[in-house]
């Protein structure tokens, strides 16, 4: 199998196209027309994971893999350029492949722990395998704590009385038996909707994997979920798992489970896997990380400081009718702290240095936090975008209706992604990196 890595916002040739190459990766023209079929059905959703032009694709936001028959594409974040052409080298490979993991991680999108999954980012194995081997060998860990279990209740013809006597039946059955009793009792069974989707998707990550390792922990796992029906999942298989007390524990795993099965990842043909996705949107994993660190390890560093990620129970409106309001407001981070509040909004964009005015920035995204300021009550607000060499903090003064400037003001900061997350020196810069924020946008002495 071919396998192809690309950055975000990198481009896929044709072979044979009719424009120079310009250092893009060229495919086979079976293959790279056999990738855009496979791309059809999630264009359909509005799911848009390559931007097909005249002979080339366009990588976008999307990270993770991409498989179909004789072809794997894995693409991965990319901090460290703006051409959009050239090739990621096999260091920048391992470090966009590893900080990804991190941040997933962080975030909570995949079920490991960090400090299990610094031994496992250290490879240089493909994402996928990477993955797989975490969901492997999470799960392994909690079936053998055991699996969940719940009764069910069941009616039977028994040599042994069990449960209540199901007195018509028994009659009906039984008559020429007087040994037998037809019952119904409740059974502990391990036969649940839950169990079910765990192995469904051990069954397909063991024909996608090729590491030992992995497949030995896979067929573990499907060794101890043995009595579980093997059964088709869908969508609304999802819906219906309440998680409880009881089986809190696997919700990690479940949500990767999700993410693994959705109905626009994997494709399965008559046992075959003919074509697999598992992808991230970076918009959403860059927010929850953040979201992470600021809730993790910058809040306990300043007193009083509360954090609301998506603004948990401070929506509001921005606008209301007798129905009701109108555009909600859910900003990605609230702080507050004494009395005073900071928005922020984080935005996976790569801003271009040496611009001048706005700087690359949009005009919604400055217009969406000049909203938030004032609907909340804030003097600043924060856009914070990944880092990129020869960017520059910036600051825009909100004028009022006689063109005063009103105190108020929307900043652009950076975080610095491209670096080595596992090693501690470089965790705590990123840390520093965020409180410095937090207490500039608060007003507190940094």
């Amino acid at each position: 199998m071919k396998h192809v890595v690309l950055g975000e916002h990198m481009r896929l040739a044709r072979e044979g196209a009719d424009f120079p190459p310009d250092g893009e990766t060229i495919l086979e023209g079976h293959l790279y027309d056999r990738l855009r079929r496979s791309d059809r059905k999630a264009q359909a959703d509005g799911q848009h994971i390559f931007d097909w032009r005249d002979g080339y694709a366009r990588t976008q936001q999307w990270v993770g893999v991409v498989q179909v028959p004789g072809l794997q594409v894995e693409i991965l974040p990319k901090l460290d350029a703006l051409d959009s052409s050239t090739e990621l080298a096999p260091s920048a490979q391992h470090t966009a492949r590893s900080n990804l993991l991190y941040m997933l991680a962080e975030g909570g999108e995949v079920p490991v722990r960090n400090r299990d999954i610094a031994r496992l980012a250290t490879r240089k194995a493909p994402l996928s395998e990477t993955l797989a081997a975490i969901f492997a060998n999470r799960l392994r860990l909690e079936l053998l704590r055991g699996p969940e279990r719940y009764y069910q209740e069941r009616e039977e013809n028994l040599r042994t009385f069990k449960g209540k006597l199901l007195i018509g039946a028994h009659v009906r059955a039984n008559a020429a038996h007087r040994e037998r009793f037809f019952c119904r009792f409740d059974e502990l069974c391990d036969d649940t909707p839950l169990n079910r989707i765990f192995k469904a998707a051990c069954r397909l990550l063991l024909a996608l994997t090729s590491t030992p390792a992995t497949q030995d922990a896979l067929r573990q796992c499907l060794l101890l979920l043995d009595g579980v029906s093997d059964v088709a999942v869908r969508e609304a298989d999802f819906a219906a798992i309440t998680l409880t007390r009881q089986n809190q524990r696997f919700e990690d795993v479940f949500r990767f489970c999700r993410l693994l099965l959705s109905g626009r990842t994997p494709s399965v043909e008559a046992g075959k896997v003919r074509s697999f996705s598992l992808l991230f949107d970076m918009n959403k994993v860059f927010e929850r990380f953040v979201c992470s660190v600021l809730c993790r390890h910058v809040a306990p560093r300043i007193e009083g400081v509360r954090i609301f990620p998506q603004a948990t129970k401070h929506h509001r409106y921005l606008m209301q009718t007798k129905e009701g309001g109108v555009l909600r407001l859910e900003p990605d981070i609230l702080i507050e702290h004494e009395g005073r509040r900071l928005i922020m909004d984080t935005k996976w964009k790569l801003l271009a240095p040496g611009k001048r005015g706005r700087g690359g920035v949009a005009d919604d995204d400055l217009r969406q936090l000049h909203s938030y300021l004032r609907r909340y009550g804030s003097a600043r607000s924060v856009l914070l975008y990944p880092y990129i060499p020869g960017l520059q903090v910036r600051h825009f003064d909100v004028l009022d209706h006689q063109d005063e400037l009103s105190g108020e003001q929307v900043a652009i900061r950076h975080v610095h992604l491209h670096r080595n997350l596992y090693k501690e020196c470089e965790r705590e810069s990123l840390i520093g990196e965020l409180e410095a924020i937090v207490r500039e946008g608060l007003g507190l002495p940094t």
